[in-house]
């Protein structure tokens, strides 16, 4: 059985629920731009898409069948175009806020009670300038000639037909346009003369545009004000009363957003990674030797778009002649700097100016795998060997060339880095580069150094940094190759194992088991590609305790490091001696003060006997050569001043230079005399 109260209820909560959600929904996510638009608005605030498709469908209509213009007579008390003198105005003068063309005057029309704007003077276009103007002849009767001589036959038949053209001989002919015959100065002026004309003509029609009539509203002149003097107060120059220039609003030049019916034009933001290598190959003509396929590289830009990876490889630039000038295409840089705002104005990446253009569609970028390192030699196109250069790495691409050939890219390990990271980011593609021994983040195996127990870092994957000019590398220690030991570089040379500069280390004696040490350097990283910017700055003490962005590459074996150092330098210190103002040779014996330099927990506290002399935060960093230990005071009246100091072991002992409260970090352990800096010498409780 239908139970019809049932449903009527039914039906006025599900209306009720339905308007509910429709207050709720208050956005709508425009499809073109994706911007959040208020729901209900025609039209996106941001591109001024339509948001529904019936509604521009409706307008796309309107526009192709616009709605005919009517025009009809408008009764002359209703024309707009009259101007109606105020009540009480014994006048109708018009006074201008600058002297400008009698064009814009304003005449009486015969004592009636309202007066009229005078009509501008013909336009003439800039293509067809004005003739220069010609003294017209008196008025002769018909039958007389001009020149009061006796009229002829033809005369009197020409006089008479006033219309009538005047003949070949009599008409002044006019010069063809063209250029004009330097010999013909008449030519010149009557050139000059119209150009004067057309500039004078702008001008007054750029001023006429800019300006606005405006009645006085105590005596009811009218006034001409230029839009230079929007929001200024004048006086009116016939009552002398003062009045506000009301702003004026410019029509904003419309684009092709602004045009109805038109498409906003698509707007391109690319990523860019500068001067890669690209190899054309035919597989057959492949020599397996390493750096084989290095001589026939291409240098191009790659393009990173969600529609697909673009390359561009730049036409070689036009040689200058014997002036300087060069036909042609011009320098790498000016390409570059060209073909980017071409892509910028267009929307798109096609029809470049310069150069050559590759393309992989975003539906083909999953073909892109990696080439060079292969873990397994099997599966490798070349069978493990590294064709493209020792230390680079190579990557496949999609891409159809002439004569069977295959593209491939190369990198050093800083701009691989880059590829693959961006690669992800924009298509979500991952190359499997660690998975095969690539090292996407930089990691060091550390050691205690033999004599001084400070920890030797040791860059793995050491040939990719090498390889890359990017990055400058220093050496932090070396290795005994018999019994494995390390040996720092500042133990060695201050040891001079091996000689002054190192050379022989090869042949010195191992410290720890007699035997030639050998030459196993290790290496660590001196300055990196994105370091840069930051290159010969110094410390500064206010901010060198503030926490530092650490690159997550260096975090596994920076943690280890540090800890051992940490645990190294955690305890009681007795200062021994004590060196003042950089004069280090002969240091103080204060081991009578009985000064203590205690180090736990982050914290440190500074005794002399039973006192308390200094105490606050420490912050050690392990990664630094030599390493920094730096004092941030937290009570007495220095607090919130910070020490920065370096700190190395030396048999046992603890050596620490600071410097002077707010000055630069000391670089090393060489007296200086005339700076502030202090040497203490500790050893362990």
């Amino acid at each position: 059985m239908f139970d019809q109260e049932r449903a009527r209820k039914a039906k006025q909560a599900a209306e009720a629920l339905s308007k509910d959600l429709q207050s709720q929904r208050m956005y709508d996510t425009c499809r073109n731009c994706g911007e959040s638009v208020r729901a209900g608005l025609v039209r996106c605030w941001s591109c001024n898409a339509f948001m529904r498709k019936d509604v521009e469908a409706r307008y796309q209509q309107m526009q192709a069948t616009p709605q005919p213009i009517i025009f009809s007579d408008v009764p002359l008390e209703q024309r707009t175009e009259l101007l109606v003198r105020s009540e009480g105005s014994s006048g109708f003068s018009v006074y201008d806020a600058e002297d400008d063309s009698v064009e814009f005057t304003l005449r009486d029309s015969s004592g009636d009670d309202e007066f009229e704007l005078q009509a501008p003077a013909a336009r003439q276009t800039p293509a067809q300038p004005a003739k220069p103007a010609i003294p017209k002849p008196a008025q002769q009767k018909p039958g007389t000639p001009p020149d009061g001589q006796p009229a002829t036959e033809a005369t009197v038949s020409r006089t008479s037909a006033g219309d009538a053209p005047a003949s070949d001989a009599q008409t002044p002919k006019q010069k063809p346009a063209g250029p004009v015959d330097p010999d013909d100065l008449v030519g010149i002026a009557l050139q000059d003369q119209r150009e004067a004309l057309l500039k004078k003509k702008k001008k007054v029609e750029d001023a006429r545009k800019r300006r606005i009539l405006m009645p006085c509203t105590r005596c009811g002149a009218w006034i001409r004000v230029h839009e230079d003097q929007t929001g200024k107060t004048l006086r009116c120059r016939q009552c002398k009363s003062p009045f506000v220039v009301p702003q004026m609003k410019k029509k904003a030049q419309a684009t092709a957003s602004d045009k109805p019916g038109q498409p906003v034009g698509p707007q391109m933001t690319l990523t860019w990674l500068q001067d890669v290598q690209l190899h054309r190959v035919a597989p057959t003509e492949v020599v397996l030797k390493p750096g084989s396929l290095e001589k026939g590289a291409e240098t191009v830009d790659a393009g990173f778009h969600e529609s697909g990876l673009f390359l561009v490889k730049y036409a070689p630039p036009a040689k200058k002649g014997l002036f300087g000038k060069a036909d042609g295409p011009p320098e790498i840089d000016e390409q570059r700097r060209l073909i980017r705002e071409h892509i910028a104005k267009t929307g798109s990446v096609s029809d470049l100016p310069f150069g050559e253009l590759l393309s992989i569609e975003a539906s083909g970028v999953s073909g892109i795998r990696l080439m060079q390192p292969v873990a397994e030699a099997h599966a490798s196109m070349f069978a493990g060997v590294p064709v493209f250069g020792e230390g680079r790495i190579a990557v496949y691409l999609p891409l159809n060339l002439d004569d069977n050939r295959q593209g491939f890219l190369s990198f050093p390990i800083s701009r691989f880095r880059k590829f693959a990271e961006t690669a992800q980011s924009t298509f979500g593609l991952n190359l499997k580069a660690e998975q095969n021994g690539v090292p996407m983040k930089d990691a060091y195996d550390t050691k205690k150094c033999h004599l001084s127990e400070i920890p030797v870092q040791s860059l793995r994957s050491l040939n990719y940094y090498q390889a890359d000019s990017g990055y400058e590398l220093e050496v932090s220690g070396f290795l005994c190759g018999t019994c494995g030991i390390a040996v720092s570089e500042e133990a060695r040379a201050r040891q001079k194992l091996g000689g002054a500069n190192g050379k022989g280390i090869a042949k010195a004696k191992c410290p720890g088991c007699s035997n030639k040490m050998g030459d196993n350097k290790t290496w660590k990283i001196a300055k990196a590609p994105q370091e840069d910017a930051a290159e010969g700055s110094e410390d500064d003490p206010a901010d060198v305790l503030k926490p530092k962005a650490t690159p997550e590459a260096a975090k596994p074996a920076a943690d280890s490091g540090q800890a051992e150092l940490v645990k190294q330098l955690s305890g009681s210190w007795k200062m021994l001696k004590l060196g003042l103002n950089g004069n280090f040779s002969s240091p103080d014996d204060v081991s009578a003060a009985s000064i203590v330099f205690q180090i736990a927990d982050g914290k440190y506290s500074v005794k002399a006997g039973d006192e308390v002399q200094e105490e606050g935060s420490l912050t050690i960093q392990a990664d630094q050569n030599p390493v920094h230990l730096d004092q941030h005071l937290t009570a007495g009246a220095d607090s919130g001043k910070s020490h920065l100091g370096i700190v190395r072991l030396v048999d046992g002992q603890l050596h620490h230079r600071q410097a002077a409260f707010d000055q630069p970090r000391p670089k090393d352990f060489e007296a200086q005399p005339g700076t502030t800096d202090t040497l203490a010498v500790f050893e362990r409780v």
